[in-house]
């Protein structure tokens, strides 16, 4: 296991595409975690829909999570989760002055816990409200059991759309243990405890209880998206192989209603005598609007957030506990940057203190190394910084802030570089 975050997703029952599975597993293998780094909450703001035409529009995007921690939103990880789904309906349907919901979906499915619910909150909403779908590009297993809950779905032209299933996966290890000439003893209270645990072989009664665990909601994958659809569950089920279909060949199954260009008008509904799909021109929303509905006030302020998060993260990639933390502070990178530099200074600082006393002990000393150069931009703004301090009694960071104001290119100059200063540096000292 390579960090703490992945064991919570490892072993959950999925209805994902493998191959996205894979990539977002890998992208989380890849963090840079710790263990303190586990123990720290990242607030984010809760996601909004956009209103437009008098829908709520609802985006369902990247990997679906009961709840999308806020380290992974951090990180870049596009993921959506249900329970903030659940909330937006909710929202939508306390307010008169919305007139329908329209869950906008690009997709590969997620995780199984949650997600029956979250489907269940959609065709509930119907009693109340219109609910429409637009698939662009995939609409994949768990994505396609929530699209298939509007009463009516459009996609564009090469939209992969379907994948209905539920997996999960373990690893029997078993065999490598014995080449390796270790037996792996499990002492459990019954014989499916402690199913999957390394170096124990997995037998065929393990695997048959987990089949049916994934049978059964399998079935409820297939009985929602025959209510959803209007379909017969049996139809549908001879439709659940895993398999996606592009747009055209999901239309004819009956998985969607209407196949549309990316930037067209559209939200068909159907007649519901004749089973034929129709424009319906009211309160229609396309793609292109829905990306201009991004500049709202609640919607641009959470792509604030994002681009705040993702400058942080990148800034602080050699140290994503301070990123973290300065990102909950709600601080710039700027500030962030300029806090960085104290805390290397104090890495640097304690450093060099070990390395004096170690060549004091062997009959000689150095001094202590500041990492600055006063012939350069940045070391000039830290000299005066340090000068002002001094002067004024007040701390370095204070007196940064202050020259900043003071002198904004000598700042902005030293903005430019001082982590891989101090970093270079506190390296140096090493």
């Amino acid at each position: 296991m390579n960090n703490m975050f992945l064991s919570n997703y490892v072993a959950s029952k999925w209805a994902a595409e493998p191959l996205w599975l894979e990539s977002f597993i890998a992208q989380i293998s890849e963090l840079k975690v710790t263990e303190s780094l586990a123990d720290i909450e990242v607030a984010v703001k809760p996601r909004s829909y956009n209103i437009i035409g008098g829908r709520a529009v609802i985006n369902i995007s990247g990997v679906l999570l009961k709840s999308v921690p806020g380290w992974l939103r951090f990180w870049g990880i596009e993921a959506t989760g249900y329970d903030e789904i659940q909330a937006q309906i909710g929202q939508a349907m306390a307010d008169s002055s919305i007139q329908g919901i329209h869950l906008q979906v690009s997709s590969p499915g997620g995780i199984i816990d949650g997600l029956a619910d979250t489907a269940d909150a959609i065709f509930a909403a119907r009693s109340g409200k219109k609910v429409t779908a637009t698939v662009e590009d995939l609409g994949a297993s768990a994505a396609y059991w929530l699209a298939s809950q509007a009463e009516t779905i459009e996609a564009n032209r090469t939209t992969e759309v379907g994948s209905i299933g539920v997996y999960t996966v373990y690893l029997d290890s078993s065999k490598a243990a014995e080449d390796e000439g270790f037996k792996v003893v499990l002492i459990r209270s019954g014989e499916h405890k402690g199913m999957g645990v390394p170096g124990v072989e997995i037998t065929d009664d393990q695997i048959a209880a987990v089949q049916a665990n994934i049978d059964a909601i399998a079935d409820q994958f297939v009985e929602s998206v025959a209510r959803g659809r209007s379909a017969d569950a049996g139809d549908i089920k001879k439709l659940a192989t895993g398999r996606l279909w592009i747009a055209a060949d999901a239309k004819k199954l009956g998985l969607i209603d209407r196949v549309t260009n990316t930037n067209q008008k559209s939200n068909s509904k159907v007649n519901s005598k004749k089973g034929e799909t129709k424009m319906d021109n009211e309160n229609t929303v396309s793609l292109a609007e829905n990306e201009k509905a991004v500049a709202d006030s609640a919607a641009a302020s959470a792509a604030a957030e994002n681009t705040r998060m993702k400058a942080m993260s990148e800034a602080f990639a050699d140290d994503p506990e301070f990123a973290i933390k300065s990102f909950t502070a709600g601080k710039t990178v700027e500030q962030a940057k300029a806090d960085y530099c104290d805390v290397l200074r104090e890495k640097l600082a304690k450093k060099q203190e070990e390395k004096t006393a170690t060549t004091a002990a062997a009959g000689g000393a150095e001094p202590l190394a500041t990492g600055d150069t006063d012939d350069e931009a940045g070391g000039d703004f830290m000299a005066q910084a340090r000068e002002m301090a001094a002067e004024k009694k007040i701390t370095l960071t204070a007196a940064m802030k202050k020259l900043n104001r003071q002198k904004p290119a000598l700042h902005a100059a030293f903005v430019n570089r001082p982590k891989e200063a101090a970093l270079e540096a506190y390296r140096d000292a090493g």
